[in-house]
C-alpha cells in the first residue's frame, strides 16, 4: 500500500470517529436538555405501585445485599405502606436461593415491608417455551408481576434509596401524575476497585452509557443494561415478547424491538439517584466470560446498528494501528497527529459524560491509553459476537 493510500485511510479513519463522538455528544446533549433537571424533587407519595423483578440462578450470596437495598428504597404510598413489591424468579437453583427468598418476605412480612415473593422456574420450561434460560426467567416474572410499572434489575445490582423514586419521577410521575408508559433506560455503572481490570471495565461502562444516550437522544435507541431498565408489563407482549435468538439481550434486543414497533418512547434517565452500581468482574477471565454472552446479543443487532457500531470501532482501531506503522514503516508521523486530534475530540464528548455519570479521576487521567485498550477489546468482541454463543446462564 503506497503511503499516499495508507495516509488516506487514516484521515478517513479520523472522519468517522471525530463524527461519531460529535454525534454522541450532541446526543448526550440532548438527553440533558430534555430530560428531568438534576435537582428536581423526587415524587412522595409514590405516585403509582411498581413491581421489581429480579431473575436468580444460583444467586444465594449475592441476593441478600440486593434485597437489603430494595428493602431501603424510598418508595411508600399516602397509606406510609411501600408502594412496591419484589418478585424473584428462581430458575432451577442448585444453591439456597430460594430459601434466601422465602426467610427474607417472612422478615419483611413481620416488619411491614413491601410484598417480597418467589416464582420457581420447573425443569424443562425454558426448552418448552423456546426461550433461554434468563429470558425465560424474566417473562415468568413479567407475567407475575401484580403492577403495571415494571423495574428490572440483576441479583449483583446495587440500587439507592431513590431508584424507584427517580424512575417514577422520569415516568412522567411528578406531583402525582400518572405513568407515561415509557421505556426508562438507567445507567449501571461498575464499582471501583483496584486493578486494570476494573478499570477497564468501569471505562468501558461510560463509553457505552455515552453512545446509548446519544442513541436515545437522538431517537436511535440501542442499548440497555438489564440490572436497570424500567417499562410497562404489557410491553413486552406487544412486540412479539423476548427475542429466542441468544442466552443475553434481553435488554437490548427489548429496546430496539421497541423503537421499530414505535410501541413506546425510550428514554435514557440521565440521574445518578436512578444509577444501579454492580460489582466489575474480579478478574480478566471472569470479565471475558460476560461480555462473551453480551457479544452474543450484539450479533443479533439489527444491520444498520451493526454496521454503524462497526465502522466506528473499526475506525479506532485504524487509528490506534495505522498512526504507529505509518511512522516505522513509511517514515512519516502524520498519523500520531491524527490519532492526537481523533483523542481530543473524543475527550470533548466524554468530559461531560464523564460528569453526567459521576466517573472517578483515574478514568479521566487514563483515558488515551483506556481508548487504545478499547480498539483492539472491540476487535476481538466482534470475532466472538461471529461465533456461537452460550446458552446457558
Amino acid at each position: 500500500m503506497s503511503l499516499s493510500v495508507w495516509l488516506a485511510v487514516l484521515v478517513a479513519a479520523f472522519v468517522v470517529q471525530a463524527l461519531g463522538w460529535a454525534w454522541a455528544g450532541a446526543g448526550l446533549r440532548r438527553v440533558q436538555e430534555g430530560g428531568v433537571e438534576p435537582d428536581a424533587p423526587l415524587p412522595h407519595p409514590a405516585p403509582f405501585p411498581v413491581s421489581v423483578v429480579v431473575a436468580a440462578h444460583d444467586e444465594a450470596a449475592r441476593l441478600p445485599a440486593l434485597l437489603d437495598a430494595l428493602a431501603r428504597q424510598r418508595y411508600d404510598g399516602a397509606d406510609g405502606r411501600p408502594a412496591f413489591e419484589v418478585v424473584v424468579v428462581d430458575d432451577r437453583s442448585t444453591d439456597a436461593t430460594a430459601d434466601v427468598v422465602a426467610r427474607r418476605a417472612q422478615v419483611w412480612e413481620r416488619q411491614g415491608g413491601p410484598a417480597l415473593r418467589l416464582v420457581a422456574v420447573a425443569p424443562g420450561e425454558p426448552e418448552a417455551a423456546g426461550l433461554p434460560p434468563k429470558k425465560h426467567a424474566l417473562a415468568q416474572g413479567v407475567e407475575a408481576a401484580r403492577h403495571d410499572r415494571l423495574a428490572l434489575t440483576d441479583a449483583d445490582g446495587r440500587p439507592p434509596p431513590t431508584w424507584l423514586a427517580a424512575l417514577a419521577l422520569w415516568a412522567g410521575g411528578a406531583d402525582g401524575a400518572p405513568d407515561d408508559g415509557a421505556v426508562l433506560v438507567g445507567y449501571g455503572p461498575m464499582e471501583p476497585g483496584a486493578g486494570w481490570t476494573n478499570r477497564f471495565a468501569r471505562y468501558e461502562t461510560v463509553q457505552t452509557a455515552t453512545l446509548a444516550a446519544a442513541g436515545a437522544g437522538w431517537g436511535r435507541p440501542w442499548h440497555a443494561v438489564g440490572r436497570n431498565l424500567s417499562y410497562p408489563r404489557g410491553l413486552p407482549a406487544r412486540v412479539g415478547g423476548f427475542s429466542a435468538a441468544s442466552l443475553s439481550g434481553d435488554d437490548d434486543l427489548l429496546v430496539q424491538a421497541v423503537a421499530r414497533a414505535d410501541a413506546a418512547p425510550v428514554d435514557y434517565v440521565l440521574d445518578a439517584r436512578a444509577a444501579v452500581p454492580s460489582p466489575a468482574p474480579p478478574s480478566p477471565r471472569a470479565f471475558w466470560r460476560q461480555k462473551r454472552r453480551h457479544a452474543g446479543a450484539g450479533a443479533h443487532y439489527p444491520a444498520g446498528v451493526l454496521a454503524a457500531l462497526g465502522l466506528f470501532h473499526t475506525a479506532n482501531l485504524a487509528l490506534w494501528l495505522g498512526a504507529p506503522l505509518l511512522h516505522v514503516l513509511g517514515g512519516a508521523p502524520y498519523g500520531w497527529g491524527l490519532l492526537a486530534a481523533k483523542l481530543l475530540v473524543q475527550r470533548t464528548a466524554l468530559l461531560p459524560a464523564f460528569d453526567a455519570f459521576e466517573a472517578a479521576g483515574d478514568l479521566r487521567l487514563w483515558q488515551p491509553v483506556l481508548d487504545g485498550l478499547s480498539a483492539g477489546y472491540h476487535a476481538v468482541l466482534a470475532v466472538l459476537g461471529a461465533l456461537p454463543g452460550p446458552t446457558r446462564w
